[in-house]
Formats: C-alpha cells, structure tokens, sequence
C-alpha cells in the first residue's frame, strides 16, 4: 500500500480531474482501491490530502506514480491544483476485516512488538469495532521516514461518532488492554479524515 500526502491550494480541480483521468490512469498503472482522503482532526496535518492506493509489487509502487506525474495532463493538473508534495509512504498490509467503505475514518499509529497471533489479535479487536466501522486495516511502515517500522491502523465508517464508540469500548476492554501490554503497544498519534473521492 502506498501513500501521497499532499496540500492543494484547488482542492475542487483535483477531484474533478482525478474522476476526469485520474482514477483510470492509476488503475490502467495497476493500483487498486485508490482512496483520496482529506484529514481534519489532525494536529498540524489537518487539510492535508492522502492519496492511498494498493500495489502488486513495490516496483509498480514506485515506478507507477513518478510515470504519471510525467505525463502532461498530470503536470497541467497538479499546477492547476496548486499540488505541494509533503511525503510519500510505502507501507505492508498486514490484516483486514470488513470493507475499507465510508464517508470518514481514523487512522491511528503506534509502536510495539508483532502480535505473535496476528488473526487472533484482529478478530478481538474486530469484535468491537464491526460494531461502529465499515472495515480496519492494519499495516507497518516499510518506508515512512520517521514512522518506518511503526503501525499504521485504518478504520472506515459513515459516522464517526459511531467509529469513536467502538474505539471506545475496544480500549476499554481489559482483554484487549492485556493483548496490548503484552505487545508493549503505545500510541503515538491519531487523525481523523473523510474520504473525498
């Protein structure tokens, strides 16, 4: 999974051009589940814009999106849009449950040891949050400057006060608050976005 932070003096142009031929391009390039969000609960981070999209191997990660960015309708576009690159991310999909669908998410990051049973740890935790999400993914940072080796987790749902209450009550179950001493989990930082297209 790969992702692109960036700010946009014209946000409206970029959707517009992302439904025009950007979404195709990216899809004729091999990316899947392309997501752009917008992040508004987030600190200093807030309005930026994260373009997520799933890849089959990290070459096409990498190599896909620098193509694109030289074809003329991108380089037209991104002048446009008044596009500011922040970072670029390459980060491994470690589980999933449910659907990553929805009008907002959170995304969370912390640090700790591997769950040493992974799909066990997702079903616990997936146990409370199908109560208020869409879908959660969990990843680690491969390649994110400072969040390299960190944990990245991803929940999508049409209402964020339901996510939030299932995150609620999954922090407030003592059998999840074991598993996380166990892994000596620690969070570091949580964002709230809605998706733009």
């Amino acid at each position: 999974m790969s992702g692109l932070i960036v700010r946009a003096a014209d946000t409206g142009r970029l959707l517009a051009d992302i439904d025009a031929f950007g979404r195709a391009a990216f899809e004729e390039a091999g990316a899947q589940n392309l997501w752009i969000t917008q992040n508004v609960m987030a600190g200093e981070s807030a309005g930026e814009i994260g373009i997520a999209a799933d890849w089959d191997s990290v070459d096409t990660a990498v190599t896909a999106p620098d193509e694109m960015r030289a074809m003329p309708e991108f380089v037209e576009s991104m002048q446009a849009a008044g596009i500011q690159t922040l970072r670029r991310s390459l980060m491994d999909v470690r589980m999933e449950r449910g659907t990553l669908d929805g009008k907002f998410g959170s995304l969370i990051v912390s640090a700790g040891n591997l769950a040493e049973d992974e799909e066990a740890t997702a079903d616990a935790i997936w146990a409370h949050m199908e109560k208020g999400t869409n879908g959660i993914r969990w990843t680690q940072a491969v390649a994110a400057g400072p969040l390299t080796g960190m944990y990245v987790t991803i929940s999508t749902s049409d209402s964020l006060d339901a996510l939030m209450a299932a995150s609620n009550q999954m922090f407030a179950d003592p059998a999840i608050l074991g598993m996380m001493a166990e892994q000596n989990f620690q969070l570091i930082q949580r964002s709230l976005f809605r998706r733009l297209a």
